[in-house]
């Protein structure tokens, strides 16, 4: 990229970038791309995100792919850009974070995430990553026998639906763990395409949403 300059005045796509932020926590270059920018190069994406970053609205990071060698860009929101959307009329501050997660897991909540933009406006706006969850609940994710999905929203139709994420970490003995303590609870599995069998076969039921690596 040439020299990048500061964004002088803010869009409605910025305005909404800022709010799948504050709502997800962490989006990858990809994930903003293909929704905000669908008919043109990445680069378009990536120039106007630095310049929000320069900006002081976001915060850029490059992370481990799942793949050895490979990363992603990812995003988060500053300060700034959580003040743009939150307020009487927007998000709950306290519930917006304004850094990416401890490093071993910020991949893990970009996938999680794949499920965030297959929701309708309605559902998004219910969507809550698993920290929110733990502190609703007041536990610790996998502490006590206690399962927290990594994500959930209420669907159109008034379910709770729990989203979680298998980035190919996963033992036999946990998703049995993570099967059971859902219950009965409606459940998308994002997974590497080729990680669905394995999933199945220890229990896993639901809507499957596969990516490619």
């Amino acid at each position: 990229m040439g020299r990048i300059t500061k964004v002088k005045q803010l869009t409605d796509r910025d305005i909404n970038i800022f709010v799948d932020l504050g709502r997800c926590r962490v989006l990858s270059l990809e994930q903003i791309h293909k929704q905000y920018w669908p008919e043109a190069q990445k680069r378009t994406c990536l120039e106007r995100m630095a310049r929000l970053e320069k900006a002081g609205y976001i915060q850029s990071l490059d992370i481990s792919a799942e793949k050895a060698g490979e990363h992603i860009k990812v995003f988060c929101l500053d300060v700034k850009g959580r003040n743009k959307v939150c307020g009487p009329d927007g998000l709950i501050k306290d519930n917006v974070f304004v850094y990416p997660g401890k490093l071993n897991e910020i991949l893990h909540q970009v996938r999680t995430n794949n499920a965030y933009y297959a929701l309708s406006d309605n559902e998004k706006g219910t969507y809550r990553i698993g920290d929110l969850i733990e502190k609703d609940r007041g536990v610790n994710r996998g502490g006590g026998g206690v399962e927290v999905p990594d994500a959930s929203y209420v669907s159109d139709d008034g379910f709770e639906v729990f989203v979680e994420a298998d980035t190919g970490q996963y033992n036999a003995r946990q998703v049995r763990e993570k099967v059971a303590s859902f219950g009965s609870a409606k459940t998308i599995w994002v997974c590497p395409s080729k990680r669905i069998g394995f999933l199945q076969r220890h229990g896993a039921e639901g809507r499957f949403m596969p990516y490619n690596l």
